[in-house]
């Protein structure tokens, strides 16, 4: 890459790693939207997904708190914010302390807080945990004369820690949740308390005693605190675009709605649509449009509780609840709220109380579909994403013969006990490897006589498909008989009937016809 370009802070959350560096790195400046944040209370929480910046943002707030001027020179905030008050910070970060077990937990809790103890010469409980804590701010604003800032990140990883089993996560949650209720008998010595995590939980969970904190997460003051909104993205990364467009082969214009396509789209409910960072960081950086996105909790839990939603071909889009249901709650654990935190749903529209879920971005849609393959047909799910690519290649170009080659080699890769007599799971993988490349796919789109299993749309070509345990000739003449193609006649793209069949005896055969208009 250029050498004149400044560098992507990938992988940086320590801001002032970023800073010192001066203009080597790039920074996309947050520091107004941090300042109206500050502004909206002295308790305040933030949950937003992983590799969203959490960290960096606590790591900013420590050195405005400590007065680091020189860090936040040409920052919108450096000549607003009064850098005659400063105050001493106590910066807990949960992410990467260990906790297989209740001790582990409290041990790992205390060496951070004795940390901080010994750097300002404070005697500890070295059993208690939180009364150490509730010691240590007392001790440290009555040393300094000035309130203590507290930032705690991660706040709740002990807990989806064990998310897999139930009872231990309510055991880290029982010791945390005294931990962070120490603060409540600490109001005299706080300035400013700042917690974020992936996750909300219900107040009488995790925040029992807490019950001042004021929760940012769904509020405009917090919108695009994390993440890159729209205009961010132009202004900071437009440099970096010819050597994306040239690599990729394509006008800018189209790099911008790629970008668009792919990464944005994380919403709130109130406020600008936002990008992953950690996507447009890696996109810019290999100038690939790939899956950056990573799963940010137990793909296993997350596709059992996706099935209490009664969701066959395993699509999350248009799940509705309300914000109460957004909250995580260990003792009665649901899937919104664990798929919504984990960054796989965002809000898409709000209607009074009531939340309309749907995927962020193709990236997400993509990754969740990726899941799904695997769930659906077992460990050699994988390889289903290749059979997937040629399948969609071979339906674009029209090579019919293509196209079932790799449909059978799809379902040959099926460990035999995962077959069924249930033609509703072949519809469902089907979907699943069309969605997880990226495809055009309906599920079971309506016609005047019913619906057919599923219409894929390519450049050239209208599919509707049909699937049959028997033969592939009484699946086509299904489609025939109930009219399914009729609502995609006014299109003015060739519609061609795919009847799929012989899949109880693993002996798949496809038979296709040309609809004439």
């Amino acid at each position: 890459m250029d050498k004149q370009l400044p560098r992507l802070p990938l992988g940086i959350s320590d801001f002032l790693v970023l800073r010192e560096e001066g203009p080597n790195y790039l920074y996309v400046d947050k520091t107004e939207r941090i300042l109206d944040l500050l502004n909206a209370g002295k308790y305040l929480f933030l949950a937003r997904p992983r590799r969203f910046g959490k960290s960096l943002l606590c790591s900013t707030l420590k050195y405005l708190y400590e007065g680091r001027r020189e860090l936040f020179a040409g920052l919108v905030i450096e000549p607003i914010w009064d850098w005659t008050k400063i105050n001493p910070v106590v910066h807990l970060s949960l992410t990467d302390i260990g906790s297989p077990t209740q001790e582990k937990l409290n041990t790992n809790l205390r060496s951070m807080l004795n940390d901080y103890a010994i750097c300002h010469s404070i005697s500890i409980d070295q059993n208690d945990t939180p009364r150490a804590f509730m010691t240590l701010l007392r001790g440290i604003h009555e040393k300094t004369g000035r309130r203590v800032v507290v930032i705690i990140d991660e706040y709740e990883k002990p807990v989806h820690d064990h998310i897999t089993d139930p009872d231990m996560a309510r055991k880290m949650r029982d010791i945390l949740s005294q931990f962070y209720g120490s603060l409540k008998g600490c109001d005299a010595h706080l300035e400013k308390l700042f917690i974020t995590g992936i996750g909300r939980m219900v107040k009488t969970s995790i925040f029992s005693e807490l019950n001042q904190m004021k929760d940012l997460t769904l509020l405009p003051v917090a919108a695009d605190v994390c993440g890159y909104t729209e205009q961010e993205l132009h202004q900071y990364f437009a440099i970096f675009l010819p050597g994306l467009t040239a690599k990729n082969r394509m006008s800018e214009e189209e790099a911008w709605n790629t970008l668009r396509e792919r990464y944005n789209g994380y919403w709130w409910g109130e406020g600008e649509k936002v990008y992953n960072p950690w996507s447009i960081l890696n996109c810019i950086d290999t100038s690939k449009f790939n899956n950056f996105w990573w799963a940010s909790g137990t793909p296993g839990v997350l596709i059992d509780m996706a099935d209490s939603l009664q969701r066959p071909d395993g699509d999350l889009e248009g799940i509705q609840t309300t914000d109460m249901s957004l909250l995580f709650d260990i003792n009665h654990p649901k899937a919104e709220p664990l798929l919504w935190q984990s960054g796989y749903l965002t809000i898409k529209e709000v209607s009074g109380q009531v939340y309309t879920l749907g995927y962020p971005n193709a990236e997400v849609r993509e990754a969740w579909f990726g899941m799904m393959l695997s769930h659906f047909t077992g460990p050699k799910g994988q390889d289903g994403s290749t059979s997937a690519m040629i399948m969609l290649d071979a339906l674009n170009r029209g090579d019919h013969p293509q196209f079932e080659q790799a449909l059978i080699a799809l379902f040959a890769a099926i460990p035999y006990n995962l077959h069924t007599k249930d033609e509703a799971y072949y519809h469902s993988i089907f979907f699943a490897v069309i969605k997880a490349i990226g495809g055009e796919i309906i599920p079971e789109p309506l016609s005047s006589l019913g619906r057919a299993d599923a219409v894929v749309k390519t450049d050239k070509t209208i599919y509707v498909i049909e699937f049959k345990l028997g033969l592939a000739s009484d699946a086509l003449a299904q489609i025939e008989a109930k009219c399914y193609y009729e609502p995609f006649l006014s299109d003015p793209r060739p519609v061609v009937l795919l009847g799929a069949g012989g899949f109880e005896e693993r002996k798949m055969e496809c038979i296709w016809k040309e609809v004439k208009n």
